[in-house]
C-alpha cells in the first residue's frame, strides 16, 4: 500500500510538474505574443509617425519668389547668403525661382550667366531629388515589415505610388518591389544641371524663356508646348511648357524614372544602390543615348559637361535645412 502510494504520489508529481510547464509554456507563449504585438505596434508607430514627418516636410520651409531681371536676381541670392559656388562646408536654400530673367540671355559676361543659370536651377533639382528619397526611404521601410493596414494612410499612399510610377502587381512580390524602388530614385545633380545646360544653352533657348522648359522633352499636345522653329516639315512634336520651372525638373525627373528609353538608366542605377556605392553623373550620362537623337555623341558632350568647371563640383551639395531623419533607421538596423 505504501508503494502504491508512494507510486500515486510520484505520477502526481510528474503530472504537476508536466502541467507547470504546460503553464510556464503557455505564459512564455503568451508573453513573445505581447512582446511581437508590442514590437509590432512599435513598428507601426514609427511608420506613422514617418510618413507624416515626410508629408509634412515635403514643402518644408520652400520659398517661391520671382526675378525680373538678373540683377534682382543675384540680389535675392546674395540677400538669402547663397554663395556660389556652394563649398561642402555650406548648404543650399530652398529658393524655387518660378521663372527665369528674360535678360538673363543678353548677359555680356557669358560666364556669370552661366553661373547663375546653374545657381537658379540647383535648388529645384536638390528639393526634388529630397522629395524622392523621402518617399524611396518611406516605402522601403513599409515595404520590409509588416504591410500596412488596408485602408489606412500609408496603404493608400503606398498604392498611389505605385501608380505614379506605374508600377503594377502585388507589392509583396519581391520583383515588384524591386520595380519600384528602381524607379523611385534620385537624379544626380550634376546630370540634370548639365542636361539641362546643354539643352537650354544656359537658359537663353526660347522653350527656357518662354515655357519654363529646362530639358527640351517633347509633347505632341500643341497646347502644351511650343513648336519648335527648325522642325521638319513631316514632324508634329512641340517642346513641351510648363507653369514653373520646377514643374520642369519635376518632370524631368519622372520621364527618367518611368519612361520605356531609361530602363538601362535604371537598370545601372539599381546595380549601383544594390553596390552600396553613390551614384555618379558621368558614369550614368553613359545610359542617356536615347535622350538625344545625336546618340553616342550627346553622351560626349553631356560627360564633358559634367566634367567642367562649372558642375564638377556638385556632387557635394546638400539642401538647407537638412532633410528628416527617419526614426525607423535605428529600429530597424538593431532587429
Amino acid at each position: 500500500m505504501v508503494i502504491n502510494r508512494f507510486k500515486n504520489f510520484s505520477g502526481l508529481s510528474e503530472s504537476f510538474s508536466i502541467t507547470r510547464m504546460g503553464l510556464g509554456l503557455m505564459f512564455l507563449g503568451l508573453f513573445i505574443a505581447v512582446l511581437i504585438a508590442g514590437q509590432n505596434s512599435f513598428r507601426h508607430s514609427l511608420i506613422a509617425a514617418n510618413y507624416r514627418a515626410i508629408v509634412e516636410a515635403s514643402n518644408l520651409n520652400v520659398r517661391n519668389f520671382q526675378a525680373n531681371t538678373a540683377q534682382n536676381l543675384t540680389q535675392i541670392f546674395e540677400a538669402e547668403r547663397y554663395v556660389w559656388p556652394p563649398t561642402a562646408q555650406q548648404t543650399v536654400p530652398p529658393l524655387i525661382l518660378e521663372k527665369l530673367p528674360a535678360d538673363l540671355a543678353v548677359m555680356k559676361d557669358h560666364r556669370k550667366r552661366q553661373d547663375l543659370f546653374l545657381r537658379a536651377l540647383l535648388p529645384m533639382v536638390l528639393i526634388e531629388n529630397r522629395s524622392l528619397r523621402e518617399q524611396r526611404n518611406l516605402a522601403k521601410m513599409l515595404l520590409e515589415v509588416e504591410p500596412p493596414e488596408h485602408g489606412s494612410d500609408t496603404h493608400k499612399w503606398l498604392k498611389n505610388l505605385a501608380k505614379k510610377f506605374r508600377v503594377h502587381g502585388d507589392l509583396k512580390k519581391p520583383e515588384v518591389i524591386a520595380l519600384l524602388l528602381s524607379r523611385l530614385d534620385e537624379i544626380p545633380p550634376a546630370l540634370a544641371l548639365a542636361q539641362s545646360a546643354i539643352e537650354t544653352g544656359w537658359g537663353t533657348s526660347r522653350f527656357a524663356l518662354e515655357g519654363n522648359s529646362l530639358f527640351g522633352q517633347w509633347t505632341f499636345k500643341r497646347s502644351n508646348g511650343l513648336k519648335p522653329s527648325n522642325r521638319n516639315l513631316d514632324a508634329t512634336h512641340y517642346v513641351a511648357s510648363f507653369p514653373t520651372l520646377r514643374d520642369s525638373v519635376r518632370a524631368y525627373m519622372r520621364n527618367l524614372n518611368v519612361g520605356h528609353a531609361y530602363s538601362e538608366f535604371r537598370q545601372e542605377r539599381a546595380r549601383i544602390r544594390a553596390d552600396g556605392d553613390s551614384l555618379q553623373a558621368e558614369e550614368l550620362a553613359v545610359f542617356l543615348h536615347r535622350y538625344s537623337q545625336r546618340g553616342e555623341h550627346y553622351v560626349a558632350d553631356l560627360q564633358r559637361m559634367i566634367r567642367s568647371r562649372h558642375i564638377a563640383f556638385m556632387a557635394d551639395t546638400d539642401l538647407d535645412p537638412e532633410e528628416p531623419k527617419l526614426f525607423m533607421a535605428a529600429f530597424a538596423s538593431s532587429h
